[in-house]
């Protein structure tokens, strides 16, 4: 690996010209990669730097390259005496070579993993009734596998979903025994080190550990969903008519599915990706008169998921109007994915692809939508394959909703009705 070495002055002056930066430089590349000093080194070089490099190497130099052995043995028997891996460590730091790197990244790897045992052992060490789960990890063998002990009752293979909802449960069975019930952000911030770090895979570790209910275990805050439409939602009474909503309403969309009665006298069900076009279909359309609208707000929330899988008739169509892009359409199978419902695209076709007004956006961000809609080609169902050869054909340009609201809104109520479900 090397230490650091300080150079003379005249070598670390040296090493800093034109022909001593292209030198030092290549040759710790080449010594990074395994190869040996005793090679010669081919090197494209200025006149400038050619004349650094026989200042230092004399003989050793040509014109097309380095013979490292003879200018190893050039700088050894100078007046600096210095071995040629000791410049190039003096010029640029330690060289590491591809197997220390490996070495290292290994005991990176085994000091991250003693360190987050350690430190969850610290956090459980005082709950009694994770005993047995401290038991568990304390007896982990000394090696790299960041994977949680066999019979533990968090029942994940995942390390760092483990780790979480021992860390959880500790906190939450501290809070317990002091009589007090965390919300689910707070318990987050306590033990997670910050509200947003649950995961859906941790909150069920943590609910094995703790034998309840996650919604039992902790407060839970509902998710707001946006909607206007032929609907009611009765609970001891009216509490919402989304006929009267102007310009929207926002229900708590775990309430709205689980308690009380949900009134949907709705054709069918259209969802909107972006907000503006959510609120210019519910006040600039007549859509709204027949069919219950409901802002996404990009990739859908557990609650809507919930929502449409509960609340939803199979008899009634559920649409979705996006961006026209790959994220667009990732959107509308993911939540059709997670709901069981099959999600029909409007005003998402390549005509409109075609004439509608396209972003201006970097080459390197055209690539990653252009490889993202030739991936999406082999795997799209097919109302989506004409939008997906459109952006092929384009290069992955991408058309947002609210650039299309002149081609689209003067129609959507003809062209939902003509929707089956």
């Amino acid at each position: 690996m090397g230490h650091r070495v300080a150079l003379h002055p005249d070598l670390a002056q040296w090493a800093v010209s034109p022909g001593g930066v292209l030198f030092c430089t290549r040759v710790r590349e080449h010594i990074a990669n395994g190869g040996k000093l005793n090679r010669r080194l081919v090197l494209r070089m200025t006149d400038r730097e050619r004349a650094d490099l026989i200042d230092l190497f004399g003989d050793a130099v040509n014109a097309t390259g380095v013979q490292l052995a003879r200018a190893d043995t050039v700088l050894h028997g100078s007046r600096h005496t210095l071995p040629l891996r000791m410049l190039i460590i003096g010029a640029g730091g330690p060289i590491r070579t591809k197997r220390g790197q490996a070495r290292y990244r290994t005991i990176v790897k085994r000091d991250r993993l003693m360190r987050e045992r350690t430190e969850t052992l610290a956090a459980i060490a005082d709950v009694s009734e994770l005993a047995f789960e401290h038991e568990l990890l304390a007896a982990l063998p000394d090696d790299n596998r960041r994977v949680p002990p066999d019979g533990s009752r968090a029942a994940t293979p995942h390390w760092i979903t483990y780790c979480a909802a021992l860390r959880a449960a500790a906190e939450w069975f501290r809070a317990a025994s002091r009589g007090w019930k965390c919300s689910e952000r707070e318990l987050a911030a306590l033990a997670l080190g910050g509200t947003k770090t649950w995961t859906d895979a941790s909150k069920a570790s943590f609910s094995n550990l703790v034998r309840l209910p996650f919604a039992e275990a902790v407060y839970t805050s509902d998710t707001g969903l946006r909607m206007i439409g032929p609907a009611e939602w009765h609970r001891q009474g009216l509490v919402a008519d989304l006929n009267l909503a102007e310009p929207f309403i926002e229900l708590p969309g775990w309430t709205v599915t689980r308690d009380g009665r949900f009134d949907l006298q709705a054709s069918g069900v259209l969802l909107i990706e972006n907000q503006e076009t959510f609120e210019a279909v519910a006040s600039r359309t007549s859509v709204p008169k027949n069919w219950l609208c409901i802002w996404t707000e990009g990739f859908a929330s557990g609650a809507l998921v919930h929502f449409l899988s509960r609340r939803v008739s199979e008899s009634l169509p559920i649409a979705a109007w996006g961006d026209l892009d790959p994220p667009g359409i990732d959107i509308i199978l993911d939540l059709s994915e997670k709901s069981g419902r099959s999600i029909q695209p409007i005003a998402m076709d390549a005509e409109l692809y075609r004439r509608g007004r396209k972003l201006v956006e970097e080459p390197s961000q055209l690539a990653k939508w252009l490889n993202e809609a030739k991936q999406q080609a082999d795997t799209v169902p097919s109302h989506f394959e004409g939008l997906v050869a459109a952006m092929i054909e384009h290069g992955g340009l991408r058309c947002e909703q609210e650039g299309m609201h002149e081609q689209v809104l003067p129609y959507l109520h003809r062209w939902l009705a003509e929707l089956k479900p």
